[in-house]
């Protein structure tokens, strides 16, 4: 193989390698959000990832600038899924794990939380005395 030819080939393995390790990062990066999202702290996602603390805020910034760049359709669509996530966990642990009245009504008002939550979401939370274009009462 002549010199010209491992050069070309060192530089398109160069590029591929450099190309796996933005998609490392980006990985990286969205994990990061996402654990911390969860409630990680800085310290558990380093460890979690193999970074240092410092990486992994820089990682999470520069997710967090794309995911601002997301629709409005995304952004809502996202947060519908984590509501609804807290809902179905909410209605399991009501029906596994909830032993006395005080659990129980500590769940339904994350229910009901999550739900009014929900109507915000959509533009559902209409005051009575809005609707109809009046509040003098009468309907």
């Amino acid at each position: 193989m002549s010199d010209k030819k491992k050069a070309k080939k060192a530089d398109e393995v160069e590029k591929v390698r450099r190309e796996v390790e933005a998609d490392r990062l980006v990985e990286a990066a969205l994990k990061a959000v996402s654990m911390r999202r969860e409630g990680a702290s800085w310290g558990d996602i380093a460890d979690s990832l193999g970074r240092s603390i410092v990486e992994v805020q820089e990682l999470a910034k520069v997710a967090y600038a794309r995911l601002g760049e997301q629709t409005v359709d995304a952004l809502r669509a996202e947060s519908e899924d984590k509501i609804d996530a807290v809902i179905r966990q909410a209605h399991f642990d009501l029906g596994t794990s909830c032993k006395t009245q005080s659990e129980r009504t500590a769940l339904y008002r994350v229910l009901l939380a999550a739900e009014a939550q929900r109507a915000r979401l959509f533009g559902l939370n209409m005051r009575p005395d809005d609707e109809g274009g009046h509040d003098d009462g009468a309907q």
